[in-house]
């Protein structure tokens, strides 16, 4: 796999556990490193080494804000998509909030990716989506019923991202991470 090198790239959600160590890597091969994030499941703290580096940009904003998305993308080749409220109890006790940031926050960052001329978009999708289907080993295109309201969210930006790509041709590129 070819490093990427030299370039401005958007991490959402950089301070997050995941986006900060994407964030160090990207600013460790010399790109240009833009962290779009709220606050609300990452920490200050994770991002704190590189605040002084002139190569970072900090935007505290919301990518349910489409403004927020629009500042983040300007300019960047690429997007590592990390935010998202990512826990199952958490969905299940409020799966509206879950819905507006995982899928309508979702859609706004990959809109205003898609609008910049974003190169690839990269995105943290989820194995929650397999669901209860019983095979093993898990393939990609067999999905079973997702059983919260998080595998749905996350199953629903497989869907879109898979659209955008087909309708607006930008290339997507999803991550079904296991914990």
């Amino acid at each position: 796999m070819k490093k990427i090198t030299n370039t401005k790239i958007l991490v959402s959600g950089g301070a997050g556990f995941i986006g900060s160590n994407l964030c160090e890597a990207l600013l460790n091969q010399g790109n240009q490193v833009v962290c779009l994030d709220n606050f609300s499941t990452g920490f200050r703290k994770n991002i704190e080494p590189f605040l002084s580096n002139e190569k970072f940009t900090l935007i505290e904003g919301d990518i349910r804000n489409y403004e927020d998305c629009q500042r983040g993308v300007k300019g960047c080749d690429y997007v590592f998509h990390e935010a998202a409220l990512g826990s199952v109890p958490r969905s299940m006790k409020d799966p509206m909030t879950s819905t507006d940031v995982n899928i309508g926050g979702f859609v706004k960052i990959l809109f205003a990716a898609k609008e910049e001329g974003v190169k690839r978009f990269v995105y943290a999708a989820s194995s929650s989506t397999y669901g209860d289907h019983p095979d093993l080993p898990k393939v990609e295109d067999i999905i079973g019923n997702p059983l919260s309201p998080y595998a749905i969210t996350k199953y629903a930006d497989e869907l879109f991202a898979k659209n955008f790509s087909d309708i607006y041709d930008i290339e997507t590129v999803g991550l079904r991470y296991f914990n």
